[in-house]
């Protein structure tokens, strides 16, 4: 087994970096895993729809902030979910010369990346230790902490919204629903966010099945290899939620996959794990995909109205997510997303007619009719449908007798 001390990374694919490639032999670390589940067919499509959908419609207020900065946010949260970002940084050192800037920064980059090291009593992350490898003339390895904005001043974990002090950095950490270090548990929509959530579970999923077949094993590269350190690391994942152990790692451990052999894994079952990920998220969300005609969410009669009311939940949830950080750029208390717009009547009649499309080999004409007008109605549009035949519905184009053919017309 190889003991040659690496950093487990994730690779930025903001600048338009490829999937890893591997060497013969090399190891498979979580890193390759990552790089393959991120660039998988449909992956980079779903999230791109779901930001899409949760800034669709803007804010109220457009003159309280800079659509720039608006959209830097946007290119944050797509980032954030894609590439396993964890925080927003709001660049505000020079604001008489330079509007804040904001960038989206993760854990694992190499080169620049931080740890927490600061939390509230109920878990929330107060502090990140940045850390930067540099040439020796620009300082070599250097490192300096960022408060996080809005800050949490009170012991019952309340935050506080307040403009960032002038000159400074501040980050905003993408909470997910739950209090440890703010990353326990699952976003409320969106079930593919949470960077560390999916490295664990990758690691739960395809490491019993590399063990059993002798494929790999996880191993960690402690800096500082004692006896207690590794005991400390036993503890803590025993203890730990799932979700928050990679990051008990300190900056200069590292996990990676070992394998026994040279090139003995196979990636295709933990690929099946991932589409089947994917495909499940996909179904879980799809009535809020903004942008899908009205057929694709007209399962039931409520499926519009249900996707209008999942969209305000989910807007409501991210303008309390970036509210600091509009505030730290310049927006008032008052900012807000616009309630999401009712479906337009072509959207409706693409609905109704995927239903009869879809009822019409197999339900009566009648029970059809009573789904469509339950399918208006739901949607405050009072529009009456009355039945034809089955025979008319299906035939009346192609009958060269129409009138001697249609029921209606005989005695």
């Amino acid at each position: 087994m190889s003991t040659k001390k690496t950093r487990t990374i994730v690779a930025d694919i903001a600048g338009g970096l490829k999937p890893k490639t591997r060497d013969v032999g090399a190891n498979l670390t979580i890193q390759d895993l990552w790089s393959m589940y991120r660039w998988y067919p449909g992956f980079r499509d779903l999230l791109n729809l779901e930001v899409d959908a949760i800034f669709g419609h803007g804010i109220n207020e457009d003159e309280l902030i800079d659509i720039t900065r608006l959209m830097e946010n946007k290119e944050a949260l797509r980032w954030s979910l894609m590439a396993g970002y964890s925080v927003s940084v709001v660049d505000a050192r020079e604001p008489d010369k330079y509007d804040p800037r904001v960038e989206a920064w993760h854990p694992y980059i190499d080169g620049v990346g931080f740890n927490f090291t600061g939390f509230s009593p109920k878990g929330h992350p107060l502090e990140i230790e940045v850390y930067m490898n540099t040439n020796e003339t620009a300082g070599g390895q250097i490192h300096f902490p960022i408060p996080h904005y809005p800050c949490e001043q009170y012991a019952d974990g309340e935050f506080i919204d307040e403009r960032p002090l002038p000159n400074e950095w501040g980050f905003f950490h993408h909470r997910t629903q739950g209090n440890i270090r703010g990353i326990q548990g699952l976003p409320k929509y969106m079930h593919l966010i949470d960077s560390f959530k999916i490295q664990w579970d990758i690691i739960k999923a395809y490491g019993p099945f590399a063990e059993k077949q002798g494929m790999a094993f996880p191993a960690i590269f402690h800096e500082d290899n004692s006896k207690a350190k590794r005991a400390e690391t036993l503890r803590q994942f025993n203890t730990q939620p799932t979700t928050n152990r990679l990051l008990q790692l300190g900056a200069g451990d590292a996990i990676e996959w070992i394998s026994p052999q040279a090139n003995a894994y196979d990636p295709f079952p933990m690929l099946q794990w991932i589409n089947t990920t994917i495909s499940r998220a996909s179904q879980m969300n799809k009535l809020m995909i903004e942008g899908d005609p009205a057929g694709a969410l007209s399962s039931s009669s409520t499926a519009i109205s249900r996707w209008e009311t999942k969209k305000k939940e989910d807007q409501a949830y991210w303008r309390t997510e970036f509210i600091g950080v509009w505030k730290a750029l310049g927006a008032s208390d008052e900012v807000n997303f616009k309630p999401p717009t009712s479906p337009t009547f072509i959207d409706l009649a693409d609905g109704a007619k995927s239903i009869v499309e879809a009822l019409l080999p197999v339900v009566e004409p009648e029970d059809i009719v009573t789904l469509l007008n339950n399918y208006f109605e739901s949607n405050d549009q009072k529009i009456k449908l009355h039945a034809l035949p089955k025979e008319e519905m299906t035939n009346n184009n192609d009958d060269k007798n129409p009138k001697k053919d249609n029921p209606r017309n005989e005695e």
